[in-house]
Order: structure tokens, then C-alpha cells, then sequence
């Protein structure tokens, strides 16, 4: 048990590394992780006096909002990458699970984009002197590394569902901007037509946010957290059973390039 156990590790480390390395020599990073979160950040706190509270969630819909694109941009594109660089049979067939090799492709362009747009955030914060409101920091921590988990998971979701279509990189352009309508995050989801409410519960990231919406009032409110969590698993389970599914067939049919 301890020697599966050293070994899950290594390849998830592995995997990690290998990402976070082949990160640095894409632009789309500095897109996601740099230039949107400062763009942002700047028009909707630079353009008017925020009160401390207020502020705290500002720059959490702001954050969340750029970690989804990073998301979708970074850790959602692994496997279609793969593809392109004719090294998707070789990830998915070794001798360790394709899963765990995924997850820590995942967690490695999570880790290096979240952390990418933190910095950039907290720059902007000091230099439009924003008062933030953090009465409980242990429990903003708890949120973020729900976040960095959420976030590799639902990655390992839409890297599988983008590797079953021929047109993932123009998927991953057309989710973009409605969850940044429609995902609760910078737009309330009482703003939204009373018909499309719903559309935010099913995001784990708008939980997360309500989270510390909470927070910033001083009160510790554990249900939203919980509904992430429960969405994180959800994402997670779903995506080791279509990549499961992707690759019995890329395998019984000889497409693993192709599917």
C-alpha cells in the first residue's frame, strides 16, 4: 500500500512539473493569470469608492471569474494538447493510470494560474489602495484550497470532454463569456431572469464565492462551502469516467490521435 501510494505520488508530481514547465512558453497564460485578472480588477474597483467589505467581494467574483477562464484555457486544454503534439496515446497507455496522469497535469496548470492571478490581484489591490475585509483568514485559506481542488477537477472535466470533439479549441472559446454572465460571479444571480437562476448552482465556483461573500460580513456560513465540495466530487468522478470512456474506445478503435 505505502509503495502505490509513493508511486501515485511520483506521477502526479511528475505530471505536475511537466506542466508548469510547458506552461512558461505559452502567451495564453499571461493572458489569463495576468492581463484579465488586472483588466478586470481595475474596471470594477477602479471606477468607484468600495467600502471594505464591499471590496472583499469584488476581488473575490474578480478572481474566480479569471481562475474559470485559466481553467478552461490551461488545465481544460491538457489532453486536447496532447493531441496536437502526437503525445496523447503514450499519457493515456503507460504503465500508470491515465487518471492520475491527468490530475496532475490538472493541478499543475491550477496551481501556477491561481497562484498567477493572486499575485496579479493583490498588485492591483495596492495600488488602488483597496481596504480588504478579511475577518476570518483561516477560512479564506479553507476556500482557497477548495478553489485550487474545484478547479482541477472541473479542468480534468472539460480536458476529457474536449478530447471526445474535433472542435475543443473553439469549445473552449464559447464557454468563456457565458459564465461570465450566467455563472454568478460578477453578475449577481438575482440580476439574472428569473429563468436562467439556476444556471450558477451548478458551478462549484459561484459556491466559493458566496462563501466569502459571507465572510466579508463576518459570518461563517459552512453550507456553501459544502455544496462546492460536494460539486468538486461530482466534476472529479465524472471525469475519471470519460476519460475512462475516451480511451476504451480511442483503443478498441485505434483513434486514440484521432478521437
Amino acid at each position: 500500500m505505502n509503495e502505490r501510494l509513493a508511486t501515485a505520488a511520483w506521477v502526479v508530481w511528475t505530471a505536475l512539473r511537466a506542466e508548469q514547465q510547458g506552461m512558461r512558453t505559452r502567451p495564453m497564460v499571461v493572458v489569463v493569470s495576468v492581463v484579465q485578472p488586472v483588466a478586470l480588477l481595475a474596471i470594477v474597483a477602479g471606477t468607484r469608492r468600495l467600502t471594505a467589505d464591499r471590496a472583499s467581494v469584488v476581488v473575490s467574483a474578480v478572481v474566480l471569474t479569471a481562475i474559470w477562464s485559466a481553467t478552461v484555457w490551461t488545465a481544460g486544454g491538457v489532453l486536447r494538447r496532447e493531441r496536437s503534439y502526437g503525445t496523447l496515446a503514450r499519457s493515456v497507455t503507460s504503465q500508470f493510470s491515465p487518471s492520475l496522469v491527468l490530475f496532475g497535469r490538472s493541478l499543475g496548470a491550477t496551481l501556477s494560474s491561481t497562484a498567477g492571478i493572486l499575485a496579479s490581484a493583490a498588485v492591483v489591490i495596492v495600488l488602488l489602495r483597496l481596504r480588504i475585509a478579511v475577518p476570518h483568514p483561516l477560512w479564506l485559506l479553507v476556500a482557497l484550497l477548495v478553489v485550487v481542488a474545484s478547479g482541477t477537477a472541473l479542468g480534468m472535466l472539460l480536458a476529457c470532454l474536449f478530447l471526445v470533439t474535433r472542435h475543443g479549441l473553439a469549445w473552449s472559446g464559447a464557454l468563456i463569456y457565458p459564465v461570465f454572465i450566467l455563472g454568478g460571479l460578477l453578475i449577481p444571480p438575482d440580476a439574472l431572469p428569473q429563468w436562467l437562476r439556476w444556471v450558477p448552482t451548478l458551478l462549484s465556483l459561484h459556491w466559493v464565492h458566496e462563501f466569502v461573500v459571507g465572510l466579508s460580513s463576518g459570518a461563517v456560513r459552512t453550507t456553501p462551502l459544502t455544496v462546492a465540495v460536494a460539486l468538486t466530487v461530482v466534476y472529479l468522478v465524472a471525469a475519471v469516467a470519460c476519460l475512462r470512456v475516451a480511451v476504451d474506445a480511442g483503443r478498441r478503435r485505434g483513434t486514440l490521435e484521432l478521437v
